[in-house]
């Protein structure tokens, strides 16, 4: 193929990640008022911590939880088929493009190596990586093989991946805040409906974007919130939270904490001040601006 037209075609597969980084950029920048957030939004307590190959078997561990051994071990030699294969006939060398799949691990391995809490959830994207080395290796066994290789697959995704089991890990994992559900919020939630008179209030959406969703259900929109898509102001509150937000919400669970909750502890004298805890539940505190003597 001449240079010139390998070159269009890869500009125009090109074109969709590009535009999907694009929109993931501009998204941040109207969320939390920087184009690429890259700290802060953890604690980092993984044991995974600046260990490479233990984040690997971090990642690895979780795929196979997903999936099953079976299925993971499947499409592992479907991959090692293929490259076997490219490897042996230049002819056939295209169909190295379905290992580049193997991508989709950079993130889970990139997070908990970074110390990100482990996540059932970031192995997600492994799932149809799994599913192409799977049938790609199929694909390349001689016919009789394949319908034999095909049934067996089919076998064990019966057997270890059952789609709707109750307990299915990413299912638990989705729970994971039930016991700081609605009902334990209520406190917090009643007692800014009875006594705020259209004060500000200072919340990170970034751990707390979910309970706003709630307190849109109670009349709450996203004006009133100083957030970190406010850029400049928010910066401002976290700095003087007494001269711009009459509340703080602050998350003191999840994650182990956020940047108020974060603040409050390193600083409380400062960042608390005139400001006084009036309702806690579900991991969130409340805090009121109360007037300066």
């Amino acid at each position: 193929m001449p240079l010139r037209e390998a070159a269009s075609q890869v500009v125009r597969l090109a074109v969709y990640p590009v535009l999907a980084v694009l929109a993931f950029l501009v998204q941040s920048r109207l969320s939390t008022g920087a184009w690429s957030v890259t700290g802060g939004l953890f604690v980092a307590d993984n044991p995974d911590l600046g260990r490479p190959f233990k984040a690997i078997g971090s990642v690895w561990w979780g795929t196979h939880v997903l999936n099953g051994y079976g299925v993971l071990l499947f499409a592992v030699a479907g991959a090692v088929l293929v490259a076997a294969v490219a490897a042996a006939s230049r002819r056939r060398s295209g169909v190295l493009l379905v290992l580049a799949l193997a991508a989709t691990a950079a993130l889970p391995w990139y997070a908990f190596f970074q110390g990100h809490p482990f996540r059932i959830r970031y192995m997600v994207p492994l799932l149809p990586a799994l599913a192409v080395w799977s049938g790609a290796g199929i694909g390349i066994l001689p016919r009789r093989a394949g319908w034999v290789a095909a049934a067996a697959l089919a076998g064990i995704l019966g057997w270890q991946a059952r789609p709707f089991n109750p307990h299915a890990p990413m299912v638990l994992e989705a729970q994971l805040d039930r016991p700081n559900g609605f009902e334990r919020r209520d406190k917090v939630t009643s007692y800014l409906l009875r006594h705020r008179q259209g004060e500000k209030v200072l919340v990170s959406f970034g751990s707390l974007s979910h309970y706003v969703h709630e307190l849109s259900a109670a009349g709450f929109r996203v004006r009133d919130f100083i957030h970190e898509g406010n850029d400049v102001i928010w910066n401002a509150a976290l700095e003087h939270p007494y001269a711009h937000a009459g509340w703080i919400l602050a998350e003191e669970r999840a994650e182990g904490g956020d940047v108020l909750s974060a603040r409050a502890a390193e600083d409380p004298k400062r960042f608390l001040e005139n400001f006084e805890r009036v309702a806690e539940g579900g991991g969130v505190a409340l805090y009121r601006r109360m007037k300066k003597p």
